[in-house]
């Protein structure tokens, strides 16, 4: 499959005296993909899209849109010109607008508008509103029609900045799949940009973690997941007990003064007296949290850490951890 989006060595910065925002991004995205780019606030992934859609001018880099070059030093094409569809947090629909005119706005041959309207308006499932105004809609079919008027000018790339922010949660799981689904649909290559882990590994492809202006690690949801380069990512993808040398020696497993270790919450187990790496800890509290407990458990040096069981714990109990189940990462 062939590369539709090329970004190389890609910098931005708003103020010199603060660094840079965007440092030296390379970034390959083919053609039908879907891509999370996953970071916290400020990591850089707006600033990111933003530059992609043309409606920020990079201080240098290059960045090639389906093999021509829509910006370098040479070259910058404007945002109307690079065929990029946004959508929005707050979907940003035009309130004194029908749906059908919010829908056409961007299609720039009249004589397509009608029958392209009632085309992706059909694909997100509301082709017998069309009539109505935005405010006459509930969040989740404003949500489908930003989608909708972002897919009707035919975008090269798809853009998706944080669109279930403004969603209840059960409302977000439930159009999560839906939109994700129309986007396959359409085969438009996609950037989803999020904070949520959960929403980056149910909708996408592959998985692209930002933090402060850098790519820190790409791959699939599995190999992030399973395989993270450092900590901050694997704290990313569910909460780890971090570890020095000092803290597994409790547990009889020799470590260096120079990795810093993490286990996930989940990996410990209680009582097995088999486990070569195991120790007593007192449970401090144990609380129940659905589909499973809680625990708060003090090590023999006193540091208090935290693990997940299926039985409620209390008093002391041997925990304990198979050597495959730490992860290591150089400081």
């Amino acid at each position: 499959m062939s590369d539709l989006l090329t970004i190389t060595s890609l910098i931005k910065s708003f103020n010199p005296k603060e660094g840079t925002v965007i440092n030296g991004i390379d970034l390959r995205i083919s053609k039908g993909a879907v891509v999370s780019l996953l970071g916290e606030s400020g990591s850089g992934k707006t600033t990111l899209a933003r530059l992609i859609a043309g409606l920020e001018v990079p201080d240098s880099g290059e960045i090639t849109l389906d093999g021509k070059i829509v910006a370098n030093a040479l070259r910058f094409v404007p945002p109307q010109h690079r065929k990029v569809g946004m959508v929005f947090q707050d979907y940003a629909l035009f309130p004194h607008m029908t749906v059908s005119k919010n829908v056409g706005y961007g299609i720039p041959n009249p004589s397509e508008k009608g029958n392209r309207v009632q085309e992706v308006l059909a694909l997100v499932g509301l082709q017998d509103v069309g009539h109505r105004y935005p405010h006459q809609l509930s969040g989740g079919q404003q949500q489908r029609i930003a989608l909708a008027r972002a897919l009707a000018p035919k975008p090269k790339v798809l853009l998706l900045d944080e669109p279930f922010s403004n969603l209840d949660a059960s409302l977000k799981h439930h159009l999560r799949s839906e939109l994700f689904q129309i986007i396959r649909k359409s085969n438009v290559t996609a950037l989803f940009l999020t904070h949520d882990t959960q929403d980056a590994m149910v909708v996408s492809d592959s998985i692209v973690v930002l933090q402060n202006g850098e790519i820190q690690q790409g791959g699939t949801a599995k190999e992030l997941f399973e395989n993270p380069n450092n900590l901050y990512i694997a704290a990313l993808f569910g909460p780890v007990v971090e570890f020095n040398r000092n803290d597994l020696s409790l547990f009889n497993f020799t470590g260096n003064a120079l990795t810093t270790y993490a286990i996930r919450q989940d990996r410990f187990e209680v009582n097995n007296k088999k486990l070569p790496h195991a120790t007593a800890v007192i449970i401090k509290e144990s609380t129940y949290l659905g589909n499973f407990f809680l625990n708060r458990a003090e090590l023999p040096n006193t540091k208090i850490i935290q693990f997940v069981s299926t039985k409620k714990m209390q008093n002391t109990v041997l925990l304990g951890f198979e050597e495959s189940a730490l992860m290591a990462f150089e400081r």
